[in-house]
């Protein structure tokens, strides 16, 4: 269905080169605009995260005791701070409280200092000064404590850098960008194929389509009473096809062989063709045999599947007293129900030689009078439908 649709080809190279453009845009805006960005923010550490920086600050059962004369516990405590994100932190600071005479004898990782039993940890001076994206600093102390002190709230407070080209939805956007670039390389020289095939295809329709008509002129230029009767009955046909849902590859064929419907009448007599009275009864059965001649004259057009029996059948009846084979109801080929409609309808609406055409109002009594016996009822409706609508008889 999309290689038969321009509009549909053309809108898919306007979207994936509009994806492409903004990711590419995108790609290289976002890191000249944020790459030296930084925030500051203060966090309770947890102990797992990973959106946000995570910690935890322990007491080392294995490394605690109790010195003569002190009553509070010495134990080793052991910090870790992980950066899981994708900046690195640039600087960091701990804080927490400490409890009632407690104080640190010794420690490391760290520079130490105490205010109001608010007590600080800053990163060393020669190392740990930057805690690398997903990466983990280590740090620790010897405190005289009392024995069931457990350190609880721990802040961190930090500095981090934010470089977007460090950002998984940076990557996402140059992914997106190769992706959307690579197939933009695939499709413009495949949409300019399929385009170039359909401009064949169209040309090759309108050949087909002004050979038909030919054809059909050709044909006409028998009779001056039924000059344009195939171009008008193939427009109708059309507009029937259209408004009863059948497919676009249908509509199209319906109207060629509405075209050269009345093919068979290459092999009827000048004399029947042109006579300016109404034809005798013989002659009246020579003039039906067009239906099958024209059968016979299609049977091996591959171009249109289907044509020859089409035309063979667009003068059998719905009532099954038509010809060439008195085919009935739904035996008869949808296409040919249409036509047969659309015949009818120009026929009505056209001067002949033994009468005026009908005025609209008699066009539809008769539409009316022969839904079921002559015609296809449903094909009738939508005639009715159309010329309620507005359709004249040389639209």
């Amino acid at each position: 269905m999309l290689l038969n649709n321009k509009e549909r080809l053309i809108t898919l190279l306007i979207v994936v080169s509009a994806i492409f453009l903004l990711s590419l845009a995108l790609s290289l805006l976002l890191p000249a605009v944020f790459e030296t960005g930084e925030i500051t923010d203060s966090i309770i550490l947890t102990s797992h995260s990973y959106t946000e920086p995570y910690g935890s600050l322990v007491q080392n059962e294995s490394k605690k005791w109790f010195e003569s004369g002190n009553p509070l516990q010495a134990a080793q405590y052991d910090g870790t701070i992980t950066n899981p994100t994708s900046y690195d932190i640039t600087s960091w600071q701990i804080q927490f409280e400490l409890p009632e005479k407690a104080y640190i004898s010794d420690s490391w990782n760290g520079i130490y200092s105490e205010q109001n039993r608010i007590q600080t940890i800053n990163p060393p001076k020669d190392y740990n000064l930057t805690i690398p994206a997903g990466g983990t600093i280590t740090y620790g102390f010897i405190m005289f404590a009392p024995r069931t002190y457990v350190p609880s709230e721990v802040t961190l407070n930090y500095k981090q850098k934010i470089e977007i080209s460090h950002a998984w939805y940076y990557y996402a956007i140059l992914i997106l960008t190769i992706v959307s670039g690579s197939s933009l390389l695939i499709c413009i020289p495949f949409i300019i194929k399929v385009l170039d095939l359909q401009k064949k295809e169209e040309n090759a329709r309108i050949t087909i389509e002004q050979t038909l008509k030919l054809f059909a002129n050709t044909i006409e230029a028998k009779d001056k009473y039924t000059s344009g009767h195939s171009a008008r009955v193939s427009f109708y046909v059309k507009e029937l096809a259209h408004r009863m849902g059948l497919s676009k590859q249908d509509q199209q064929n319906i109207y060629y062989m509405a075209i050269i419907h009345d093919v068979g009448k290459i092999g009827i007599s000048d004399s029947i063709l042109s006579k300016p009275d109404i034809l005798e009864s013989n002659e009246m059965d020579i003039m039906r045999t067009h239906a099958a001649k024209g059968g016979e004259i299609l049977a091996d057009f591959g171009s249109l599947p289907g044509a020859a029996s089409v035309v063979r059948h667009h003068h059998e009846r719905y009532d099954g007293k038509g010809y060439p084979d008195g085919l009935k109801g739904e035996e008869i080929p949808l296409f040919s129900r249409i036509i047969s409609v659309a015949d009818g309808y120009d026929a009505m609406t056209s001067d002949r030689c033994y009468r005026k055409k009908l005025p609209m109002s008699m066009v539809r009594e008769e539409l009316i009078a022969n839904s079921g016996t002559q015609y296809d009822p449903k094909v009738v409706k939508c005639m009715l439908d159309i010329m309620d609508s507005g359709f004249t008889p040389r639209n």
